[in-house]
């Protein structure tokens, strides 16, 4: 299925991405997997605030959950947005790995679409650590009864960042090798990429940790 044959990914039911997860064709693939699991560990925290909003318990946070509430909507739809991009990015680059590397065609696009198959993947562990920060910020703020909700997001958001860091690792030496600057950039990334999956690990286990023992303690 190409990209102009598909519909948004976040239009699709739930049975139907999985379907064509299973195929055997590269779209959906990892990447969407990713995208799909952000937006998972979004729509879990924002349940969480649901069902805290409007208790006198936590009337108090009221105005920190409504900042955070917005910011995980927002999320939800980053995500699966960046989950089409991921899908766009591979097609474009897979259809040019064949061609023979003199070939026009690939020599003009071969710098963009390596670049773009690494912004999508690289945007989502980005945007994971936003919305582990935001999880993390729930803790103790919210209702107690959605704990395993709000560590299950946690777990979400760190899994959505180590799936895309995996997307990223693939493309690195392609474009290390690109003449206009890809060696540095891969550098960084190579740095940045595990170093921000490791914070995203550490803020999960905290979560996790925080809600085994009651979620009453906040961690912000």
């Amino acid at each position: 299925m190409s990209d102009a044959d598909r519909s948004p990914f976040s239009s699709w039911t739930q049975g139907a991405f999985t379907d064509a997860l299973a195929a055997k064709r590269s779209v959906p693939g990892g990447g969407a997997a990713a995208g799909s699991a952000l937006a998972h560990a979004a729509a879990l925290g924002s349940m969480v605030i649901a069902f805290t909003r409007g208790k006198k318990t936590y009337a108090e946070h009221d105005g920190v959950l409504a900042g955070i509430e917005d910011r995980l909507h927002t999320a939800r739809s980053e995500a699966w947005t960046l989950a089409d991009l991921d899908a766009e990015g591979f097609e474009a680059l897979s259809a040019l790995w064949p061609l023979p590397p003199d070939d026009p065609a690939r020599v003009l696009g071969w710098a963009t679409a390596v670049r773009a198959a690494i912004a999508a993947p690289r945007d989502i562990v980005r945007a994971a650590e936003r919305v582990s920060t935001d999880l993390a910020a729930l803790v103790g703020r919210t209702s107690t009864l959605l704990r395993s909700d709000l560590a299950i997001a946690g777990r979400f958001a760190s899994l959505a960042a180590e799936a895309a860091g995996w997307n990223v690792d693939m493309n690195l030496e392609a474009l290390a090798a690109l003449s206009d600057g890809g060696a540095e950039e891969a550098d960084s990334l190579s740095r940045e990429i595990p170093e921000t999956i490791a914070r995203i690990r550490a803020t999960a286990d905290r979560i996790d940790a925080a809600c085994r023992a009651g979620g009453r303690d906040r961690l912000t």
